[in-house]
């Protein structure tokens, strides 16, 4: 019979061929793959140094436009909206660069921007005081509070239409004095209330934003259904976000099909206040909207008459 050390010694001389073989399939293959991984690594730092070249190139490109921009868009628009009055209504979590350029394109055209107001958090507060009292507000005492911030979008979309019975400057003034809304600025004088809702009021309103995670007041609560009630009120109304937004807001308007509305993708450069403001002169002149910006469907500028 075959003894137990014969058994040991055959196991242990398996064991040191396959070392063996490793060791020696290692000193040929080593080398190889070593020079296969550098020639991939090579490579690789060939195309990322092409790729930030092209960079490079672009962001000049980029900024030439800019100042090309910078410089025409308010020949472009100048004096367009001429006393045109405008309502901007805003949200919290929206870029100050997206107000402040919505703002000067405005101004630069000539409009006469009777208040500008944001939506603020409370819109979906989890007390329920607050959620009664915005359901008083819109008059709906009994609806859910994930239906509240809609039903108010609602409620200020007809505020700010010619065509209801609602006076405009009551429900600004009351979701203003709940904290819902808050004055950008100084806020609406008593007089200045009694404008709203007249006829020939553009509005814009502007929504988005930039974060991680869900957004405190999510454009699609409010904005979403801010601007599709008064577009179906006939009031003309433009919507506009940054570039670089993070919240769909502009894209949600685009899906759902936006007819007779102004959609601004890139509201936060010069040539999206010149959209705005020239989509605005459009839309009042013809009735048709636009979709404007450097996004999927979007237009640069609306035709220039």
């Amino acid at each position: 019979m075959i003894s137990l050390r014969y058994h040991v010694v055959t196991i242990v001389a398996i064991f040191l061929a396959l070392a063996i073989g490793t060791l020696a399939g290692a000193a040929f293959v080593q080398p190889a793959l070593q020079r296969e991984l550098q020639n991939q690594t090579d490579s690789l730092r060939r195309d990322r140094d092409s790729l930030r070249a092209e960079v490079d190139e672009l962001r000049t490109e980029i900024s030439g436009l800019g100042s090309f921009a910078d410089a025409v868009a308010p020949m472009l628009t100048d004096g367009k909206l001429a006393g045109m009055p405008v309502v901007v209504v805003t949200q919290t979590g929206v870029e100050d660069g997206v107000l402040s350029e919505a703002q000067a394109a405005l101004a630069n055209a000539g409009a006469n921007v009777l208040t500008t107001v944001s939506a603020t958090e409370e819109l979906v507060s989890k007390d329920q005081a607050t959620q009664e009292q915005l359901a008083t507000i819109v008059g709906e005492p009994t609806a859910p509070a994930d239906e509240l911030p809609g039903l108010a979008a609602q409620a200020l979309a007809r505020g700010l239409s010619p065509s209801t019975s609602v006076v405009g400057g009551d429900v600004l003034d009351k979701l203003l004095s709940a904290g819902f809304l808050a004055p950008v600025g100084a806020g609406p004088s008593p007089a200045t209330l009694g404008e709203i809702g007249q006829p020939g009021q553009v509005v814009v309103v502007l929504s988005g934003g930039r974060g991680e995670g869900e957004p405190v007041l999510a454009p699609e609560a409010f904005a979403v259904p801010l601007v599709e009630s008064l577009a179906t009120l006939h009031v003309p109304v433009a919507a506009g976000e940054s570039l670089q937004n993070d919240y769909d807001y502009v894209s949600i308007l685009r899906a759902n099909g936006a007819d007779g509305t102004v959609t601004v993708d890139d509201l936060d450069r010069t040539m999206g206040g010149a959209a705005l403001v020239l989509g605005l002169d459009d839309l009042i002149a013809t009735g048709d909207g636009g979709a404007y910006g450097v996004k999927d469907g979007a237009d640069p500028l609306p035709p220039v008459a």
